[in-house]
């Protein structure tokens, strides 16, 4: 059984957008107990207490590798491992975890962009345009589609810290590219996990002696291991699994799925209303990405065939 199921790639996908979609929900269950970066050094704890032997195993392998790429690794450290999910503890502090999931949708988008900007990546009209409709999406959820708002530039603080998350995350994905086929995928999840747990440790430390943080209810440490074993583990590997098989441009479909089982969640779980600037705000943000992910697959096609 388990067998099939790991060799069933869309299942992977959907598991994997499952447990990353419960990611901000998780987050905002325990923004009201703990603070964010207690909340993220507890997961990357856990994380590396999972992963350990396999972690140190690596390490022993790759250990020239790891001293040749340490500053690369350290960076994607921080603003993927540390960063992107610091700040979305952080966000959710003050914004619903619906509006994370939705803004954390525009990934795709803030990639492209940023490729363009930094590394001079040539974009199409195409993708002009679906940036323009999935900001227009971003200012209707931001704004809750009040004009007022826009024009008087009020706007929740959450959602602005989550765009910064979103854009710690493009950093991340863009710059992995430069080590991915210098070490194995497992060897930089690990290594940027230990990497990030050592970085936090001070972070953590100055939190802690500032703020003071009651002892977690059986509620809390539930939500803490769900946010340091499925989203952190889980779901990298489901997901690392199905590429594998089916390949990126396919399995990156999947990702759509986030916002949606983030919603829901939302829904069930934390009793969020789902509300109308959010539904238009989202579809507008589904149609940007849409378009850049068809417009994507349709150029690796044709460059397969060629």
């Amino acid at each position: 059984m388990i067998q099939r199921l790991g060799n069933a790639p869309y299942l992977l996908l959907v598991g994997a957008a499952l447990f990353w979609g419960g990611n901000a929900v998780a987050g905002k269950f325990l923004a009201g107990s703990l603070p964010p970066v207690t909340i993220s050094f507890t997961r990357l704890t856990i994380g590396v207490l999972i992963m350990s032997p396999l972690i140190i195993r690596l390490f022993r392998r790759e250990r020239a590798a790891l001293k040749e790429h340490f500053k690369l690794l350290v960076f994607l450290a921080v603003t993927g491992v540390v960063g992107f999910n610091l700040l979305i503890y952080w966000a959710v502090h003050y914004t619903s975890a619906i509006n994370a999931t939705l803004l954390n949708s525009t990934s795709p988008l803030f990639i492209f962009l940023l490729s363009a900007l930094l590394i001079g990546e040539k974009m199409e009209l195409k993708y002009w345009v679906s940036m323009a409709i999935s900001m227009i999406g971003v200012l209707v959820v931001i704004t809750q589609g009040s004009f007022e708002r826009l024009i008087a530039l009020q706007f929740n603080m959450g959602d602005l810290i989550m765009v910064l998350a979103v854009i710690s995350w493009s950093l991340y994905s863009i710059f992995i590219k430069k080590i991915s086929g210098k070490l194995p995928s497992l060897a930089i999840f690990g290594f940027t996990l230990a990497i990030g747990f050592t970085v936090m440790i001070p972070a953590v430390a100055i939190e802690l002696a500032i703020v003071q943080v009651d002892v977690p209810t059986m509620a809390e440490w539930s939500a803490l291991f769900y946010i340091g074993i499925f989203p952190s583990i889980c779901s990298f590997l489901l997901w690392n699994r199905a590429v594998a098989m089916i390949g990126p441009s396919k399995a990156s479909i999947s990702l759509n799925l986030i916002p949606v089982f983030g919603t829901i969640a939302a829904f069930l779980v934390l009793g969020e209303v789902i509300t109308i600037p959010q539904v238009l705000g989202g579809c507008l943000v589904f149609i940007g990405v849409f378009i850049t992910s068809f417009t994507r697959k349709k150029s690796v096609q044709l460059a397969e065939e060629a």
